[in-house]
Order: structure tokens, then C-alpha cells, then sequence
């Protein structure tokens, strides 16, 4: 999204190696229209439990009453009271258990963007010319690179390389969250890892 204008733009794509899309995206302008609140989710689980665990997030985002003073724990909140609503649903469904969804929100207001965060969906910022990673990955292998256990090179090829620590969905959530400024100019990105991954 670009600050201090109206240019704001959402596409999803299935790609190249994949049946089926469980990527589900969020762009809800505030009733005051002085925000704009931004999500991706990306389903896991069998083809009918992601998407199901997709769509809940992006739905609960969609109606949830976002206060002029919000920030990123009010966003925190959606995402624990969403995950709360994912488990009981696959405990009703045998067909559904093991399902989840990544979930990137941010709510960009006056300057500020304030982001939650769960799995390996990323909210990136460009400014002055760079375009830096906000969120963290909340996978197995980032703390393996974190730690020096691994290269990014030996990541690459690791099987374990798309395994989540954390998503919505999969009990005992722990969520990322923080605060960013935005200025004139910049942009904010809010995608799934079919958009920046190589595997």
C-alpha cells in the first residue's frame, strides 16, 4: 500500500505446482477511512481443512470492530480468538484435524503499521529504496539459520525447510507482533511464501 494515497492492490495466483489455492487475503478499508487493515492466510491441512482455516481468519478480520486506537494486540486478540474457533471446528470434524492457517495482518494507520503474525506468511516494508522483512518466520528451520546450526544455502535443501513452528489453528498459538513507521513513499507487502519462496 502506498501512504497518502488510494493505491492499494490484492492478487492471488494457484502457481505452477499446486491443485488447488488456500491463500485467502484481506483488504478492508476502516470506517473512518483514515486505515486500511491488510492480511494474508495461507491454509495447511488437506485441501478442504486449509482453506476452511483460511477463510475463518480472513472472516473473523472482516468483521471484527477495529477501534480508532487499535494496535498490534487488539490484532493478537483476532488471531488467538480465531485459532480458539479452528481447533474446536476440526474436534467437531474427524475430516478436518490437522488443520491450520499462516496469518500476516497489519493495520496501517497515521504513519504507523502495526502487524501480527503467525507461521511464514511476511509483511515487508520499502523504504529509501530497500525492501526490508518485518515479520519474523516462525518456522523450524529459521531457528536452525538463527542459531548458526545452518547456512541459508544448507536451509535451502533441508527437509525439514517448510515445517511451521506456529499457526493459527494448531494450539498453543504464540503470536509475533510490533510497530513500524510508514512514510510518504513507502510500501507495504503482505504475501504468502508462494510468492517468495524458491522450493
Amino acid at each position: 500500500m502506498r501512504q497518502g494515497s488510494d493505491h492499494i492492490w490484492a492478487q492471488s495466483h494457484i502457481g505452477y505446482k499446486r491443485k488447488t489455492n488456500q491463500d485467502r487475503f484481506l483488504v478492508r478499508r476502516l470506517d473512518d477511512r483514515k486505515g486500511v487493515l491488510l492480511a494474508v492466510a495461507d491454509g495447511m491441512g488437506g485441501e478442504a481443512g486449509g482453506d476452511i482455516a483460511a477463510r475463518m481468519v480472513i472472516d473473523d478480520l472482516e468483521r471484527a470492530s477495529i477501534a480508532y486506537r487499535a494496535s498490534e494486540h487488539d490484532l493478537s486478540r483476532i488471531l488467538a480468538q480465531a485459532d480458539e474457533k479452528i481447533r474446536k471446528r476440526a474436534k467437531k470434524a474427524p475430516s478436518l484435524e490437522g488443520m491450520g492457517t499462516t496469518a500476516t495482518v497489519v493495520l496501517v494507520r497515521q504513519n504507523t503499521a502495526y502487524w501480527s503474525h503467525a507461521g511464514d506468511s511476511r509483511l515487508y516494508l520499502f523504504h529509501a529504496g530497500s525492501l526490508d522483512q518485518i515479520s519474523i518466520d516462525q518456522t523450524f528451520i529459521h531457528d536452525l539459520i538463527a542459531d548458526g546450526t545452518i547456512t541459508r544455502e544448507e536451509a535451502d535443501r533441508h527437509p525439514m525447510r517448510n515445517v511451521l513452528d506456529q499457526c493459527v489453528g494448531c494450539g498453543s498459538l504464540s503470536v509475533e507482533s510490533g510497530r513500524c513507521k510508514v512514510m510518504e513513499g513507502d510500501r507495504v507487502l503482505v504475501c504468502s511464501d508462494g510468492l517468495f519462496s524458491r522450493f
